[in-house]
């Protein structure tokens, strides 16, 4: 090799910036240069400066670098980031970074918190879940738990339990259950609220019993979620303490939450609880009792001219889901124009429960709203959940998926 040559080498190597270098800023854009997708060779490289960074800003970039990288052997720098750790936002960006290992999202998809510098790409708003056949690694999982369990700030701990909600972590209910029920929370109606909110994204009737307990738990807020999650899971057995608080709840919202708790347990002794509010003075009420009874395999026939007769829109819907579940296809098209009206969630929940529930699939595919084609993501149902559907329009599979159905909410 000339002279020349090797000084144009030495001057490239010198300004390739190094993990090891003595300038913040080199280091900073050592990660960053790092951050691709699939870059396997740099997960331990990244985990051993992780150990001697002194700066938590670039320990931010290192765990939001690995979540980039989106490689499973980055689960124990990620780990140690999380438990150990003394910085909120590094602790914070490293449940975000597990998340990507499972959950594939675009690099520009996020947001900064100013106030923990953490670009976050899971929101509690905006929460999206687990594609259907994806092995999520139990020591992920069980780094959550422990998070959970002993963070001493509680935006890390509501964090961790709405992500074992995201990776459908089913087999962590005993630990969750644990936690709602023992005395740890007990100030922390946050981290109540969070962990009763992935009772019901699981959806398993094992967590039924203890959502039951707290469905007249003395925080307001807390009782709310109790309510509606216990519904999702489908636990038919809190069907008599739902219908009781129901008919004795204090106000309309208490009332209005019941009423759609029971509708989702799909509970056939709730039939002439529903009957009996048909003809309610209360929309809200007409509305719920046709939404749950089209649940309930029930002979909507009468509907045909209660619909015709109708005066509000939002229970003129939920009358057209309950004659399309009892086999009148002239309605889907009531359900379809609402997609592009103000009643769009609602419509998309309905449109998405006959697709699982109902066994119209076929007859839903001209109306499937695809989004973000390109990167095999499509959206479909409720604003709360994102489908992960890779190279393929796998609605089918979707449908299988362990998961409550998507309600609502009040």
């Amino acid at each position: 090799m000339s002279q020349f040559l090797q000084l144009i080498l030495v001057l490239a190597l010198a300004q390739t910036p190094a993990l090891d270098s003595a300038s913040p800023r080199e280091r900073s854009d050592a990660v960053e240069s790092m951050a691709v997708l699939g870059n396997r060779d740099a997960v331990p490289l990244l985990g051993d400066a992780f150990k001697n960074e002194q700066s938590s800003e670039i320990r931010t970039s290192i765990v939001r670098a690995l979540g980039r990288i989106r490689d499973q052997s980055a689960i124990p720098t990620l780990s140690e980031a999380l438990l150990a750790d003394f910085q909120l936002d590094v602790r914070l960006q490293a449940i975000d970074s597990l998340l990507r290992l499972y959950i594939p999202v675009a690099d520009e998809q996020g947001f900064w918190n100013f106030i923990t510098d953490v670009t976050r790409v899971f929101s509690e708003d905006e929460q999206l879940n687990v594609g259907p056949n994806v092995f999520v690694d139990e020591s992920a999982k069980e780094v959550l738990v422990e998070a959970l369990q002993n963070d001493f700030d509680w935006e890390v701990r509501v964090a961790a339990a709405n992500a074992l909600g995201s990776l459908n972590a089913a087999d962590q209910l005993p630990a969750l259950i644990e936690e709602l029920d023992g005395p740890r929370h007990r100030e922390d109606w946050e981290v109540q609220i969070a962990m009763i909110r992935t009772m019901g994204d699981i959806g398993s009737q094992d967590s039924g019993p203890a959502l039951t307990r707290f469905i007249r738990d003395e925080d307001e807020r807390v009782a709310r979620e109790a309510i509606l999650s216990v519904g999702r899971t489908g636990y038919r057995a809190a069907y008599p303490a739902l219908s009781n608080l129901f008919r004795t709840g204090d106000d309309g919202d208490t009332r209005n939450l019941a009423l759609e708790s029971i509708g989702l347990l799909r509970e056939p002794s709730a039939v002439e609880l529903f009957e009996s509010l048909l003809d309610s003075d209360e929309d809200s009420y007409r509305e719920l009792s046709a939404r749950g009874l089209a649940r309930l395999d029930y002979d909507a026939s009468s509907f045909v001219e209660r619909f015709a007769e109708e005066g509000d829109a939002e229970v003129r819907l939920a009358q057209a889901f309950a004659l399309v579940a009892f086999g009148n296809s002239m309605y889907l098209q009531e359900l379809v124009d609402a997609l592009d009206s103000r009643r769009d969630q609602i419509a998309e929940v309905y449109l998405f429960e006959l697709g699982r529930y109902e066994g119209r699939l076929e007859e839903l595919y001209p109306h499937l709203r695809i989004a973000g084609q390109d990167n095999g993501v499509f959206r479909w149902a409720h604003p709360e959940s994102l489908i992960f559907a890779p190279n393929s329009w796998a609605l089918s599979d979707e449908l299988d998926r362990p998961n409550p159905v998507l309600t609502s909410s009040l």
